[in-house]
């Protein structure tokens, strides 16, 4: 699917994911381990590879990409769910799984706040729609981390308050999810939330700016 942004760039896309690998490390002291700062996109180059900070959130972690049979740092080893659930209490969309594609809105899913937006940079696709939707505070739904109270709905469930639709269910793990939810029920004020028979509550991100 790149190569539809390639356009007449003189660049060759190729997959590497046999030969090279990407790892993340969390928690206090990740970036110091690296010897980086806590600034997202701040990034330097190592023997084995290259680290960097997570470019959406410093919270994130430090991303390191680097042969596949190298020697891996010292550090304490962690399931992938683990992480899913430390991006899930931070609030931060994974593209595959919280994005629809061709149909979500950047700004609905925080990418100003995570540095995924340029608002300075020349033409670029979806730059009208996007510059429209931001000055003319056209976004009425963010995606939220919320807490469940029941089991874990299936991605697509609808979230409702008294049996009016408000939002859509994305990612979950365990009692912690992703959802797309309009902006007037963020606050409870609408009354109690439901996706199916569990028990929604929201929560602001305290990165994020709506």
């Amino acid at each position: 699917r790149l190569t539809m942004y390639k356009l007449r760039a003189k660049a060759d896309l190729v997959d590497i994911s046999n030969d090279w690998r990407i790892l993340v490390a969390w928690g206090e002291g990740a970036a110091e381990a690296f010897s980086l700062a806590q600034e997202p996109g701040l990034a330097e180059s190592k023997d084995t590879g290259l680290a960097f900070v997570d470019p959406r959130l410093a919270k994130a972690g430090v991303r390191f990409l680097s042969p596949k049979f190298d020697a891996l740092p010292e550090m304490e080893r962690a399931p992938l769910e683990a992480y899913d659930s430390h991006r899930l209490a931070l609030g931060l969309p994974d593209g595959s799984r919280d994005l629809v594609l061709e149909k979500s809105i950047l700004l609905e899913s925080g990418f100003d706040e995570l540095h995924g937006v340029d608002w300075n940079k020349g033409c670029y696709m979806g730059q009208e729609l996007t510059a429209r939707t931001k000055y003319r505070g056209l976004v009425k739904k963010r995606l939220v981390p919320v807490t469940l109270d029941g089991p874990l709905p299936e991605p697509g469930t609808l979230v409702t308050t008294g049996g009016k639709p408000v939002g859509e269910i994305r990612s979950g793990r365990n009692s912690r999810a992703l959802a797309l939810i309009r902006l007037e029920f963020l606050e409870g004020g609408g009354g109690k939330l439901q996706a199916g028979s569990t028990t929604v509550t929201p929560e602001k991100p305290d990165w994020a700016s709506f």
